[in-house]
């Protein structure tokens, strides 16, 4: 992903690179706008599941979708995606264009318990898979009444002053996601969101192009119902509509990573309100590519925390008279460059405009230290989620073919260990199939490369360990585990492993190689060896009856952080080094005063974009502890900026070290 590396461009003068691009800074082709799009994007997968592994295949006899066939297969996905409230399931496309007439929505099941929640929509790949609504379709053409062709939190066909409708608005909307499709909304559509997101605590949209192929339509990637979030945005590239995506609510929190807008009719972001942490961003647009905290059309003014790393917004046309970001609250960036555009920023809570086409690292309000240190963050490296290639389906091994059996309340430990030592590089744990219990101590070594659930869930009081194996990288991903379960995962593998789309990750590593956690929940974390580097993508620890984040001395890099409930949430010791890169606080829960949010003993960190809110005056008093030697001082609430959007306090950078890293 090029803008992860984005620093390579701030040394390249606009002439040079438009000489590799284009003509002008402000002239180039669609041809090239395509190019730099697609450059943002990840390694394109393609999934292939095998038969009887819990996967819904919508073209399957029973549901009868029929891609290429020009024949609406709305019924059809809908069939599909409704049979299945809550059950953690995959609804599986393969490759092929389906046509719709209406909009696809998530299972309402049993208000509370089931209703949309635990259900992903799954493409075979990215750029083959389309679901695209009929031109002129007649319910999407009302812009003040925005409809989603695809929604993942509510029956668009809900009465909006309905108890089915406001029982969606709650915040239950666990490990929805979207991945690996493209949606195009059709033509003269303008009513029309492409993807109307909802996921709360885990949860993803990943490998995805939203397109408007006339620019119609109100929103691509609409994070507007409710409360929304924590959840993560990746890969994903949108085309058109008014704003590319757009929020407008003040928790829970957006983390976004590589992501493409293009060609809106009035912003390429619109944050109003969220907190929302944005690291690889690239923007080719004739207007604003982000407006932060506040609707222009609507004079509605939330406020929003900002934090943008690694970025390249290039204007066009009507460019020139604006700035490429417009932001009313709180917004942190670097490594951010623009061409094309009057100014690079309009800061509008300062009345400031910030002029030329760079920004190394800005605040929009003032740095914050105790103990004397630089007024930078720590720059930690960044490092891409590592994306291996699928077995062909063939060649899969389900624990079910070495005894497995859910729901029997037997222990499955010898059963998964037999499949992991069968030599299958990738071992599924089949959804459907009820819970799978895990007491013993599950191995993951060998040639194992992939263990992969379709929806399936465990409990038990076993560990699940990470071990050593001849593959160089373990890819673990989709696992839910019943909450009150003993369960642990531990990491002894010294090679690099992924934990990606887990509930419950409760981790200990004790290793040297890379760690990756990608979409996790989870009540601790212990990071052990010194030695070790980790990337957390939205990471949410939640729990109050032990410190949540322990790093003991490794590098630790976050991008995106809820928490929830008391005690400390990161404890960074023996020289260490933690960087969070924007965050949502939600302290429910009773606090103990004496306890801070984040400590830190004789090591480094540095604290991004954090913002907080509460509801029931539990609330943290002390945000920073830090301690040097003999020296410990305490940041406490009453220092740190008012948070615009309703209650809270926003903590846009601390720092507490003593020198950069090498």
């Amino acid at each position: 992903m090029i803008f992860a590396k984005a620093s390579i461009y701030k040394q390249i003068p606009c002439l040079v690179f438009v000489a590799l691009v284009t003509s002008t800074c402000a002239d180039y082709t669609q041809n090239t706008d395509i190019q730099i799009a697609q450059a943002t994007q990840g390694v394109a997968e393609n999934v292939v599941f095998p038969k009887n592994v819990g996967a819904i295949d919508v073209t399957a006899p029973e549901y009868g979708a029929i891609p290429n066939d020009g024949k609406d297969d709305t019924e059809a996905i809908q069939k599909a995606l409704s049979r299945f409230p809550g059950q953690g399931r995959i609804i599986y496309l393969p490759n092929g264009v389906y046509d719709i007439s209406n909009s696809l929505h998530w299972p309402s099941g049993e208000r509370n318990r089931s209703n949309y929640k635990y259900t992903t929509l799954q493409g075979q790949s990215r750029d083959r898979v389309i679901i695209r609504l009929q031109d002129q379709s007649p319910l999407f053409q009302d812009s003040s009444k925005p409809r989603p062709v695809i929604s993942t939190g509510f029956d668009p066909d809900l009465d909006p002053n309905s108890e089915d409708f406001k029982a969606s608005l709650v915040a239950q909307r666990f490990a929805n996601s979207v991945r690996n499709l493209t949606i195009k909304v059709g033509k003269n559509n303008p009513g029309a969101e492409g993807l109307n997101f909802v996921a709360n605590n885990q949860g993803a949209v990943r490998s995805v192009k939203i397109i408007s192929e006339d620019k119609k339509g109100t929103t691509g990637l609409a994070l507007t119902h409710g409360e929304l979030g924590p959840l993560l945005i990746e890969d994903v590239e949108i085309v058109g509509f008014d704003y590319g995506v757009r929020t407008n609510n003040g928790i829970n929190g957006i983390t976004m990573q590589n992501i493409t807008v293009r060609d809106q009719n009035f912003a390429g972001i619109l944050n109003n309100g969220q907190a929302m942490s944005l690291e690889g961003f690239n923007s080719i647009n004739s207007v604003s590519a982000i407006i932060n905290g506040f609707d222009p059309k609507k004079r509605l003014h939330l406020g929003g925390t900002l934090t943008l790393v690694n970025a390249k917004l290039i204007g066009r046309d009507r460019a020139q008279k604006l700035p490429a970001i417009s932001s009313v609250g709180f917004i942190y960036a670097r490594n951010v460059t623009s061409s094309g555009y009057k100014n690079i920023l309009l800061n509008k809570t300062a009345n400031k405009i910030v002029k030329g086409s760079s920004l190394d690292e800005y605040t929009s309000h003032p740095s914050t230290s105790q103990l004397a240190s630089p007024s930078k963050s720590l720059q930690l490296p960044i490092k891409q989620f590592p994306k291996l290639k699928w077995d062909n389906p063939q060649k899969w091994v389900s624990v079910e073919k070495f005894g497995a059996i859910g729901d029997d309340d037997k222990d499955d430990t010898a059963a998964f260990q037999a499949a992991i030592d069968s030599g299958a590089t990738t071992v599924v744990v089949p959804g459907g199939k009820g819970t799978f219990i895990i007491d013993g101590s599950l191995r993951l070594r060998g040639k194992l490369e992939r263990f992969i659930s379709t929806g399936a869930a465990l409990k038990g009081k076993g560990e699940i360990v990470a071990d050593k194996g001849s593959k160089s990288t373990l890819i673990i991903e989709n696992f839910i585990v019943r909450y009150g379960s003993k369960l642990m995962w531990k990491n002894i593998a010294n090679r690099t492993v992924v934990y990606r789309s887990i509930l419950q990750l409760n981790l200990e590593s004790n290793s040297t190689g890379d760690l990756f956690i990608d979409d996790a929940t989870m009540q601790k974390l212990r990071f052990l060896n010194p030695a070790q580097n980790i990337w957390a993508r939205q990471l949410n620890p939640e729990g109050d009856s032990e410190t949540n984040v322990v790093n003991n001395g490794a590098k630790l890099w976050i991008l995106g952080l809820k928490t929830e409930k008391g005690k400390i949430k990161i404890d960074t010791t023996n020289k260490g080094f933690t960087e969070v890169l924007g965050g949502l606080i939600y302290a429910a829960g009773r606090q103990d005063p004496k306890e801070p949010l984040f400590r830190i003993v004789n090591a480094s960190a540095a604290f991004v974009g954090v913002a907080d809110t509460y509801f029931d005056q539990d609330t943290y008093q002390i945000w920073v502890e830090e301690t040097r030697g003999s020296k410990t001082k305490k940041l406490t609430r009453d220092k740190v900026l008012d948070r615009m959007a309703g209650n809270g306090r926003v903590l846009l950078l601390y720092t507490g070290f003593e020198k950069l890293p090498r």
